[in-house]
């Protein structure tokens, strides 16, 4: 009775990563077959879809996101999803794919707030390239901004033109649609306005934007202020059902109290 949620309700759990470290590979494998005991994997245009359905959500699912552009999601994440048949939505801040953490740095740092060459290449960003084979490979990737700001601190004009501008390269380098965008830091009322910049996002063509509220996605749940959860590829069984289902933890929880 404690091995998960309850399977009489629809939802979609969006998770969010920002790496998969080498040594972190065989936790993040264990994860995803730990997920298929509660729900499928989805991919996010299905994700969508099934929210906006008029029919409700159908099912219990999963759908996985990465944000910030590193390369291990192409050497350590694409290969253990590719093999394990999920699919994911990776979110590039256009500005530094390309760019190497040790001799581009004077222009990578405005990203970091500390200085993180000391990890070597874990956290160089993608290339081009790489991010075209991903495509080629069936997975999404969507905008993170070009610059990676808060968007609050910005103007409307200058929020708009990192959305546009993103959205823009990434469909050139790609040469496919840029559908989804995913907005950095994402807290509402303090990283973004949650009326101002959603209905930014909607008006430039994307289809949905998504935060960094916790929770799961419900039937109706707009697909403009997505809800996800944390996660980390090295996450044990019983921190990752409590980080996706935290609230009926905390209802079980009481009932044995």
């Amino acid at each position: 009775m404690f091995a998960g949620p309850p399977a009489d309700k629809e939802w979609v759990a969006f998770q969010f990563y920002h790496w998969v470290l080498d040594d972190e590979r065989k936790a993040f494998q264990r994860q995803l077959k730990l997920l298929r005991h509660y729900g499928d994997f989805i991919s996010v245009d299905d994700a969508v879809a099934a929210l906006q359905s008029p029919g409700g959500i159908g099912g219990r699912y999963f759908c996985l996101t990465f944000d910030d552009g590193f390369k291990n999601w192409f050497t350590n994440a694409v290969p253990i999803l590719t093999e394990s048949d999920v699919p994911a939505a990776f979110f590039l801040p256009t500005k530094y794919i390309g760019l190497d953490l040790e001799g581009d740095w004077e222009q990578i740092k405005p990203f970091y707030e500390r200085s993180w060459t000391q990890y070597g290449g874990y956290f160089d960003f993608l290339n081009w390239d790489e991010c075209r084979q991903m495509a080629a490979a069936g997975f999404t990737l969507g905008s993170h901004t070009h610059s990676h700001p808060r968007l609050t601190n910005l103007q409307p004009a200058e929020a708009e033109l990192e959305l546009s501008l993103s959205k823009a390269i990434i469909e050139s380098e790609l040469g496919q649609p840029c559908r989804h965008f995913c907005c950095p830091w994402g807290k509402p009322n303090k990283d973004f306005d949650p009326v101002l910049h959603p209905n930014m996002a909607q008006r430039l063509g994307y289809v949905s934007f998504l935060t960094t509220e916790d929770g799961l996605n419900l039937p109706g749940h707009s697909a403009f202020r997505i809800a996800r959860t944390s996660s980390t590829a090295s996450q044990g069984p019983s921190l990752l059902r409590y980080t996706l289902f935290p609230s009926w933890f905390r209802s079980l929880r009481a009932r044995f109290a």
